[in-house]
């Protein structure tokens, strides 16, 4: 870790002041802002890479790597050096897309064709990118269709023609099935295949070979054979005892067969050969990790990564031949190889005979030598780091304020009483974060996985440490983590198959945990807002945006004996709006609540309405994704008021529901009671004294 000073900075002219109210018993205030610098979280992850000899006869390795914007870094593979980082933005002209091309955030999809050209399918604004062989620049292809959000892995066929498949995010609620494409270099025009159905909102992966292109459905487990030409479809039936809940996750071929991860849903991944001959499925492969595996030797033999080891898989006997290659004693400890990037074998002049190469998402890059059993594993030469979103933020009992980063992780922490910023490497993407008896918890993404993080003790390989995650009971994001009494408490999403989110609750003096997954609320949701009081849990829920069946449903809140695990009552304060998002009680024992635009209050005792306050009008019926940590809610004691957030900040009195502002553009927040609270602003920590 290493730590650096920013310098303050006061802020003029931010506040947009909102009508005050002069009879609320909350006084207005003019509060001080200082800039504490943007939030210096930055990484170096890739999620998708390939390996390729190019036309000249060298060998290379390309790797997308998450930022903003991202970029495609280009290796030389042989040694490890970076040749060239090229951005995966190209800016122009508007387009009028919907929303405006800002530049990729990142790509799982690298594909390179025979002529070395190299496409790039990306996620957050959805377009395309090629690289041709000796081009100085990526082109932008743009986005294939309006509402196209993600593009994911593709291949190219002997022409040149690149085929993917999309998540179509963008626009209204329902959100449509993901859709099949292509890209021809000769006519320079997508062609649209169409979607698969709307229980399919990921065409995953895709891959072409022998004529044939091969589409990987998501959430729901599907694989269809797609004749490039007429668009005729045939369905190929997952292999037997496949749970319906896997995304076809990855695709590769090799020498007559198509290796498949199977990943996602609520058990392990797993990987299966298919015979492409026969269209039959040949082999289970348990613990393969994908993403990409080597060109098949003379007997049809790859190498590929099964439970992060470098493995020999031999598909005319099924046998699987360990090597012991884990990446070193250091990366093995941590977790072995991970999914292989750009795993490929070549000839290397400098001992004369083949080696195998692969790459990691964090920037190593490895060889093994069949030969002689050596192996070399080494960060990338030259790399540069990317910013990162902020995901989370929450204030720690050591009286900083940590700060996660969206997808590729990181952690950082801000101390008031110094100013000055501490980096750790930490490579889980946080999603809610909270303090309890002296330490941190972090809700990491994917699978609903909870650390706990010891402020006190050094930052090591220890600590933080995971505690456990929710996979086996359909849960993947915890979007609130916050202390309750003896516990610690944890509101989840589910998984994209499943429909029910989850309140858990774990104790640190003895370990237990109770998880509570169903009979919370009516209806999909997700558990979105948690607070306590008196031994009484009170969860609040987000219905809208479900991805399991396109369902929306209102916002509730319900009430929950901790002891027990007994439900005293569940209710829907506000009908027509589909989150409540944030929960608090004043000091009086009156329990407050805000969807997006009202806030209100429910009765304690059996959660009725007593009184509501709308502050904007928010399109539940059109909206497709809601991120509930957008919402912060806290009473503070200090001066009486309640601070949330809602896009902007939100300072409520608590006896009639005005807000007295003023109302600065905030995103997440940690506004524990104290009279100074920290705000994400684009990126940036503003910290503002209130009182």
């Amino acid at each position: 870790m290493r730590t650096r000073p920013w310098h303050r900075l006061l802020i003029a002219g931010l506040a947009l002041v909102a009508g005050l109210s002069v009879t609320a018993a909350v006084t207005p205030t003019t509060p001080q802002w200082w800039n504490r610098g943007t939030i210096p979280l930055y990484a170096a992850t890739a999620a998708g890479g390939e390996t390729a000899r190019m036309p000249d006869g060298t060998v290379r390795t390309y790797q997308a790597f998450s930022g903003k914007p991202a970029y495609l870094a280009e290796f030389d593979t042989l040694t490890k050096r970076v040749m060239r980082m090229l951005p995966l933005y190209v800016p122009g002209d508007p387009s009028g897309e919907v929303p405006a091309d800002l530049g990729a955030q990142g790509a799982w999809g690298v594909s390179i064709d025979k002529r070395g050209t190299v496409y790039v399918s990306t996620y957050g604004y959805g377009h395309v990118y090629r690289l041709p062989w000796r081009a100085d620049a990526v082109e932008d292809l743009g986005r294939p269709s309006p509402r196209t959000s993600f593009t994911w892995e593709g291949d190219t066929d002997e022409r040149g023609v690149f085929y993917f498949g999309t998540t179509e995010g963008f626009g209204p609620a329902p959100l449509p099935g993901g859709r099949l494409f292509s890209w021809d270099p000769t006519t320079r025009k997508y062609r649209d295949y169409g979607d698969f159905g709307s229980k399919y909102l990921f065409v995953r992966s895709v891959e072409a070979s022998g004529g044939k292109i091969y589409a990987g459905l998501g959430q729901t487990t599907a694989l269809y054979q797609v004749d490039p030409r007429t668009g005729d479809r045939v369905e190929i039936p997952p292999p037997p005892g496949m749970p319906t809940d896997k995304y076809t996750y990855q695709m590769e071929d090799e020498a007559g067969y198509l290796y498949v991860l199977f990943a996602g849903g609520t058990t392990a991944q797993v990987g299966w050969v298919l015979d492409l001959k026969t269209l039959k499925w040949k082999y289970e492969i348990p613990g393969y990790m994908g993403q990409t595996i080597s060109q098949a030797d003379e007997q049809g033999r790859v190498y590929l990564i099964v439970n992060s080891e470098l493995t020999l898989f031999d598909p005319r006997k099924g046998t699987l031949t360990p090597t012991g290659f884990q990446g070193g004693a250091e990366q093995a400890d941590k977790g072995g190889l991970g999914a292989g990037k750009g795993v490929a074998r070549a000839v290397d002049k400098r001992v004369g005979h083949e080696l195998i190469y692969g790459a990691t998402g964090s920037a190593d890059m490895w060889t093994y030598d069949p030969a002689t059993k050596e192996t070399t594993f080494d960060r990338a030469d030259g790399l540069v780091g990317t910013p990162t979103p902020p995901r989370s933020l929450a204030k720690g009992p050591d009286g900083r304020i940590y700060a996660g980063g969206y997808f590729q992780g990181g952690l950082v922490a801000y101390d008031p009483a110094t100013t000055k910023w501490t980096e750790y490497d930490f490579r889980h993407q946080i999603e809610g974060m909270g303090a309890h008896n002296g330490k941190m918890y972090f809700g990491v993404y994917a699978n609903a996985e909870l650390w706990e993080y010891d402020p006190a003790l050094p930052f090591g390989d220890s600590n933080p440490k995971k505690l456990f995650d929710l996979k086996d009971k359909g849960q993947e994001r915890p979007w609130t983590v916050v202390s309750a009494g003896p516990y610690v408490a944890i509101g989840t999403s589910p998984k994209n198959t499943q429909d029910n989110g989850a309140l858990t609750l774990y104790d640190p003096a003895t370990g237990e945990r109770r998880t509570w997954n169903s009979g919370l609320v009516e209806g999909a949701n997700q558990i979105s807002a948690l607070t306590y009081r008196d031994g009484i849990i009170y969860g609040g829920s987000l219905g809208c945006c479900n991805p399991s069946d396109n369902s929306k449903h209102p916002g509730q809140v319900f009430a929950m004996d901790a002891a027990s695990g007994r439900v005293l009552w569940r209710s829907t304060p506000l009908p027509d709006e589909q989150g409540v998002n944030g929960l608090t009680f004043d000091g009086q024992g009156r329990l407050f609540g805000m969807t997006y635009g009202t806030v209100f209050e429910i009765s304690p005792t059996d959660g009725s309405l007593i009184r509501s306050e709308k502050e904007f009008d928010y399109p539940w019926s059109t909206v497709t994704g809601f991120q509930p940590r957008a919402v912060n809610m806290e009473y503070d004691p200090g001066d009486g008021a309640i601070y949330a957030t809602n896009g902007r900040t939100r300072r409520i009195d608590p006896d009639t529901l005005v807000d007295v502002g003023p109302n600065y553009v905030a995103g997440f927040a940690a506004i524990s009671p104290g009279p100074n609270k920290f705000y994400v602003q684009n990126g940036l920590l503003l910290e503002v004294k209130w009182y």
